[in-house]
């Protein structure tokens, strides 16, 4: 997470780069909290505590994303989103408000301005990332997926080529429905399999479809394994992944 000021507008940051969320909040433990959610959902994160800031970083490269709080310093969040929607530069990148704030007036304003979105400190990382992919993707995903290492035993005891499988296998990659299994021997494409993830030594049992497999081949360095989407799975263990998901993406930050 980088953090620019507005008196030294960073040169690194490349013209016409749109792989980054731009964070405007004037609130310290807001931003650290909320810019800690984003880079564990995936996003690159620079922030701003002003809206002064955010025009610097927006003027040196347009960010894919602004998520900027109404109560700002000097420059409120309102006039930040009129700005940029006013700006034939910057009018098409999409602005989600994210405040403590209860005015309902201001938040028709913030409509009217052309927001993407309002949502409500403190905020729930699932609905932050629903919400972002609503605003940014062709084809928005629906679910979370986080980076992890679980064990995990998966049926089919035969590789896609025929041989036998040995050793632990991890889960390296999870979502509420879909895994992607770190091995060497990964089942046949197609095949619906019986799984067993263990989390917090409690079993969460499925049947889950190989969509695609990763080998290893000469040239450049893939993961190789398996991805799997749920095919079966009980209320209670899809509870119990989410609630899993959602402790991992908010460990270790303070509540807002």
């Amino acid at each position: 997470m980088d953090h620019r000021s507005s008196r030294e507008p960073d040169s690194k940051l490349p013209k016409g780069k749109k792989s980054f969320a731009l964070l405007v909040d004037g609130n310290v433990r807001d931003l650290f909290a909320t810019g800690m959610i984003l880079q564990r959902l995936g996003y690159d994160v620079y922030i701003a505590n002003t809206g002064e800031d955010a025009l610097k970083i927006i003027d040196a490269a347009l960010p894919m994303l602004v998520i900027n709080e109404l109560a700002l310093p000097h420059m409120s969040g309102l006039e930040l989103l009129v700005h940029i929607k006013h700006d034939p530069r910057t009018k098409t990148i999409p602005v989600i408000i994210h405040t403590a704030v209860n005015d309902p007036k201001r938040e028709d304003l913030c409509h009217a301005s052309g927001c993407a979105a309002i949502l409500k400190k403190p905020l729930d990382p699932s609905t932050l990332f629903s919400t972002i992919e609503q605003a940014t993707e062709i084809n928005p995903r629906k679910h979370i997926r986080i980076r992890t290492l679980l064990p995990v035993r998966v049926g089919g005891r035969t590789s896609s080529s025929g041989g036998s499988v040995t050793g632990t296998e991890y889960i390296s990659a999870l979502s509420e429905n879909c895994i992607f299994v770190r091995t060497l021997n990964p089942r046949s494409i197609g095949a619906v399999l019986p799984v067993s993830i263990i989390i917090h030594s409690i079993p969460v049992k499925l049947k889950a479809v190989v969509l695609r497999i990763v080998t290893i081949h000469p040239g450049l360095f893939k993961e190789p394994g398996m991805a799997m989407r749920f095919v079966e799975i009980s209320p209670t263990d899809r509870e119990l992944l989410k609630n899993f998901i959602q402790g991992q993406i908010l460990k270790d930050i303070p509540t807002q």
